[in-house]
């Protein structure tokens, strides 16, 4: 049986969707009923095939994509999936950015030296808290199975 509000195949003793957590009670429904449903709510959890997609199902690895150079898992296990591809790029876009800002406060640190070691090391710990909120909201959306950019840098589309 599949579930009414996600089209995923479920047991048929659950209570539960384990894709989207909608209660079951008896409010299932057939394969094709399933497939037709999703298509009119615009859900793309039923591809055209009529198989059922697993972007549900890879959060999971959706959620690692923010940790540095794990952003390519989503390409890996599920290379058609378009949120894969977003939290892919996301991840990517991240990395790069705590890259760049790394490399930026360490030319700052070598042309000040010593002289203000203690500002540069300040600049060092709060780009660390940026990078570190920037993994945690990207992770939370991850999650929540929502496409949001990250903020600031959430713009940048390098994979497509």
């Amino acid at each position: 049986m599949y579930c009414k509000y996600c089209g995923k195949e479920i047991n048929d003793d659950a209570n539960f969707c384990d894709g989207c957590g909608g209660e079951v009670q008896g409010d299932t429904m057939n394969k094709q009923t399933a497939e037709n449903e999703n298509i009119n709510k615009g859900n793309d959890n039923i591809s055209s095939t009529g198989k059922v997609k697993k972007d549900s199902s890879n959060k999971v690895i959706f959620i690692l994509s923010y940790l540095g150079i794990l952003f390519f898992l989503p390409l890996v296990v599920c290379p058609e999936s378009k949120t894969g591809r977003f939290h892919a790029n996301q991840g990517l876009v991240l990395l790069i950015t705590g890259f760049a800002g790394h490399f930026i406060l360490s030319i700052l640190f070598s042309i000040l030296s010593w002289r203000l070691w203690g500002l540069i090391s300040l600049l060092f710990t709060l780009w660390g808290l940026v990078l570190l909120a920037l993994i945690v909201i990207g992770m939370i959306n991850a999650g929540r199975g929502e496409e949001k950019p990250l903020p600031v840098i959430g713009g940048i589309q390098i994979i497509k």
